[in-house]
């Protein structure tokens, strides 16, 4: 069944999505609220989603629902990223943290919800999910649904005339479209589960810097390394990234200061932003402008307070890889 025939066979459930509900309650932004806009929202995802049953996930044949999921949310939140209009020019895959995004992630997850309570489902009756069963992880990076879907995304949002704002909000039209289909018809995945899918998808979208449009089927410009993640001192692992390629962490000097007024140890975005590329099953993690072993040695008995951010990332590495499948190789840790 198209996932779309779900919003039409059920007039009782159909008034979520439409214009003719009325306004939708938990935006107070009076652009959103009004009928038109609604209805170009929900055009826009009903086109979407009919353009993306034609290149779904597939595993054994069948629509994969933890990736599917994953795909709306990550490139609703990619909109969402957009919509920032970032003065810096992040190279693709950079993990960028804001606190505008923070702060605007919420309203979007706010917006799932009460669509997700109309079709019968109260997401919010229990504390989001953010560890998944193994069945049910996505099965794509951010990078690649980034690569494959945004370019047909955005003309789609285009065309029904919204701009980056309002095309995340259309997203999230379209994530409770494939959480329905999920969740109430196939029943492949827990609810529960689905909707930490989709609430994780929308902050790893919108803060991973995208590919230029145009750029995924291209051959003209060079094509950056997402096969490792480049760690070290801040400025020497962007510019091996920029030189050679690969994923490098960024926090930007906003979120940095919030940080730092709120007495909250920045190290714990690094050990983040490692363990989201180490759940990716990213292959490699290098080090660069560092001897790994010298650092270990000279720094593992210090405070940790004291202990540079990468240095404190080698010693987890050195106390964690091997569970997470990763064996260390010089100055490198490997995926086995």
């Amino acid at each position: 069944m198209p996932l779309s025939d779900l919003f039409k066979k059920s007039p009782k459930k159909e008034p979520a999505q439409t214009p003719q509900s009325g306004a939708v309650k938990p935006s107070s932004d009076p652009t959103f609220l009004l009928p038109e806009m609604q209805k170009k929202c929900y055009e826009a995802a009903m086109e979407f989603v009919k353009a993306f049953q034609e290149k779904i996930p597939l595993v054994k044949g069948k629509p994969h629902a933890g990736t599917v999921l994953a795909v709306a949310a990550r490139i609703a939140g990619t909109s969402l990223y957009r919509s920032m209009n970032y003065s810096h020019n992040a190279i693709p895959g950079t993990v960028v943290l804001s606190e505008e995004v923070n702060q605007a992630w919420p309203h979007l997850m706010n917006l799932f919800a009460f669509y997700c309570k109309q079709n019968g489902i109260d997401i919010m009756s229990k504390p989001v999910v953010t560890e998944f069963p193994e069945k049910d992880k996505p099965l794509m990076t951010v990078e690649q649904i980034q690569a494959e879907y945004q370019d047909q995304y955005n003309e789609i949002m285009k065309k029904h005339g919204l701009d980056y704002l309002n095309g995340a909000r259309a997203g999230m039209i379209v994530c409770s479209m494939v959480f329905q289909y999920h969740c109430a018809k196939a029943k492949d995945i827990d609810p529960y589960v689905a909707a930490g899918i989709v609430a994780m998808g929308i902050v790893e979208g919108a803060k991973t810097a995208p590919p230029p449009f145009g750029t995924a089927n291209t051959t003209a410009l060079p094509r950056k390394n997402n096969n490792r993640l480049v760690l070290g001192e801040d400025e020497a692992a962007a510019r091996e990234a920029r030189e050679n390629g690969g994923i490098f962490i960024q926090i930007s000097p906003t979120v940095l200061k919030t940080l730092q007024l709120g007495n909250v140890d920045p190290y714990l975005i690094y050990e983040k932003g490692l363990l989201n590329q180490i759940e990716a099953k990213i292959p490699r993690i290098d080090f660069v402008e560092a001897n790994v072993d010298e650092l270990y040695n000279e720094w593992k008995s210090k405070p940790e307070k004291q202990t540079p951010i990468y240095i404190r990332l080698i010693i987890w590495l050195k106390n964690n890889a091997s569970v997470h499948g990763y064996e260390q190789d010089g100055n490198s840790w490997v995926r086995k």
